[in-house]
């Protein structure tokens, strides 16, 4: 009895054994506050339904993303399969219990070297279960489950970075509809100005040096609509692989109503979180963590791994000759078992993955905090590109229209002979370029703003649920 129940005895002085402590997981790396809040983080709910003073443009895309787009569908696959591991992962904490029954017949010689034929037959359950000593199960359960759980960010982080990219794409196709609008206005115009020019010459009133240079200007012009069209053409195709969509066709497409300009109210932001609550809130921090909770727990599965396993299984069944006996007292066959395995002898190789996988849960903890100095980097350059946009736009605003104003005198004093076609050409030029200018930064302005509500994890996806 005493050889028999050493070997149990040696895994019950063992089980005293615990796993060497890891190094601390992830720390918050932030600062107190930011700084530069511009002013359009003053008040307000951070949502994007209430990010523009008209949202429409931005409400198909965004739907049309969360619902079509193809490496959304992958994130919910691959959540769908971690969960999956992970229920399976749980169920191994339990006994497994199998069930059979075999019947068979075959030709034999008996004790006095006769051939006889006999028949057998079998019903039997067989219960089996791991002792866990050592946590290496429940780690493993544990790990699984935590795979799901930053399975389940992953989703919300695409979600937020794609839901962000197609705005971005929305926002600068808009601008670019606009910019092409612009010069196709402009053209309109500089061709009367070319009718204008080529009548005072006709008249005797120009020179043939102010048409050739009212020519060019217009050339000019005319050059940029096929870099602007194609430009939009491009951004276009690259919303529509967002949105799930095959690519459009870009010369219908340009036919399209233009949405207005995207405006961002100046109070939009609402009160931002501060640095320590932004890193708890983002869904892809979040599975950072979580992705080193996972580490350790793989962790303590390889040092578990280097000690005995200790396993139940039990049965009971029947078997007779005939299928007429099975299941009487006669023909009951049952058993219980306990069996200990160690390899305590594999050269070290069970100990060198244990310290590779507390490797990985470093490593796992220096990704999570780097992620989190690159969310930081992120939400505070997205608040000083705003603040300086913000500024950027009102002055190229007033640019704008000084250079609108100085254009239409321009054109008035040549139109009365007081002044030459060159103070027209310059001041003309001068004004598209204000005019152009002033729309890319009302883009860059836009774009800035969905940066914002990106770095700070607002729910970009509400005005879609």
């Amino acid at each position: 009895m005493l050889v028999r129940l050493t070997p149990l005895a040696l895994a019950a002085a063992l089980v005293g054994c615990a796993a060497p402590p890891l190094s601390n997981g992830p720390i918050y790396v932030a600062p107190k506050e930011f700084s530069g809040v511009p002013a359009s983080a003053a008040a307000g709910a951070p949502q994007l339904a209430q990010a523009f003073a008209e949202p429409a443009p931005f409400d198909g895309a965004l739907k049309d993303v969360l619902a079509h787009n193809r490496d959304l569908r992958a994130a919910a696959a691959r959540l769908k399969q971690a969960e999956s591991l992970a229920d399976a992962a749980g169920a191994r904490r339990l006994p497994s219990v199998s069930a059979g029954a075999n019947a068979s017949r075959q030709r034999a010689p008996n004790d006095q070297g006769q051939f006889n034929n006999f028949n057998s037959y079998g019903v039997n359950a067989t219960a089996g279960w791991e002792v866990d000593l050592w946590g290496r199960v429940a780690a493993t359960a544990q790990a699984a489950g935590y795979d799901a759980q930053s399975a389940a960010l992953d989703r919300d982080a695409a979600q937020l970075s794609l839901a962000h990219a197609a705005l971005n794409l929305q926002a600068q196709l808009i601008g670019l509809g606009h910019r092409l609008k612009l010069a196709k206005e402009t053209l309109a115009v500089q061709n009367q100005v070319l009718d204008l020019v080529k009548a005072r010459v006709g008249a005797g009133r120009g020179t043939a040096v102010d048409q050739a240079r009212a020519e060019a200007l217009v050339a000019q012009t005319s050059a940029s609509v096929p870099a602007l069209r194609n430009a939009a053409c491009l951004t276009r195709l690259q919303l529509d692989v967002l949105r799930g969509q095959p690519p459009a066709d870009c010369e219908k497409a340009d036919s399209d109503p233009l949405p207005a300009m995207p405006a961002p109210r100046l109070i939009s932001l609402g009160t931002l979180p501060d640095p320590q609550a932004l890193l708890e809130a983002r869904p892809d921090l979040r599975a950072a963590n979580i992705r080193a909770k996972a580490a350790a727990s793989r962790a303590q599965v390889a040092w578990a791994a280097r000690w005995p396993m200790l396993g139940l299984t039990g049965q009971i069944g029947w078997s007779a000759g005939s299928s007429g006996d099975l299941f009487k007292s006669a023909t009951q066959i049952h058993s219980i078992a306990g069996a200990l395995n160690w390899n305590f002898l594999d050269f070290g190789a069970r100990k060198a993955e244990e310290s590779a996988a507390r490797a990985a849960f470093d490593a796992a903890v220096a990704a999570a905090e780097q992620a989190q100095l690159t969310a930081l980097q992120d939400a505070q350059g997205s608040l000083s590109t705003l603040r300086e946009t913000e500024q950027q736009a009102a002055a190229q605003a007033t640019a704008a229209e000084a250079a609108q104003r100085a254009r239409d005198l321009a054109l008035k004093r040549y139109e009365a002979g007081v002044t030459d076609f060159y103070a027209l050409l310059s001041a003309e030029q001068e004004r598209l370029a204000a005019a152009d200018a002033l729309i890319q930064v009302q883009t860059a302005r836009a774009t800035a703003l969905l940066g914002v509500h990106k770095a700070f994890a607002a729910q970009l996806t509400a005005t879609a649920r």
